[in-house]
């Protein structure tokens, strides 16, 4: 289990990966996970979830997808 926390903020924020959606971490290619990464725990945080499993990761990767085509 990973928890997600960048330096500088308080364990407040922490956010708690589950095994099923580290693992669909995994299958993005080891240079760009700590962006997903990054970007899915932001997208947590705004949700105030305190988890992120596949149905926030999902979510997550909607909403920068939808973000990229109205761009």
């Amino acid at each position: 289990m990973y928890l997600g926390r960048t330096v500088g903020e308080n364990m407040s924020k922490l956010v708690v990966w589950t095994v099923e959606a580290e693992s669909k971490l995994k299958e993005i290619p080891f240079w760009g996970r700590f962006l997903v990464r990054r970007e899915v725990e932001k997208f947590a945080r705004g949700i105030d979830a305190k988890e992120i499993n596949l149905e926030v990761y999902d979510l997550a990767n909607q909403k920068w997808l939808s973000s990229q085509k109205n761009s």
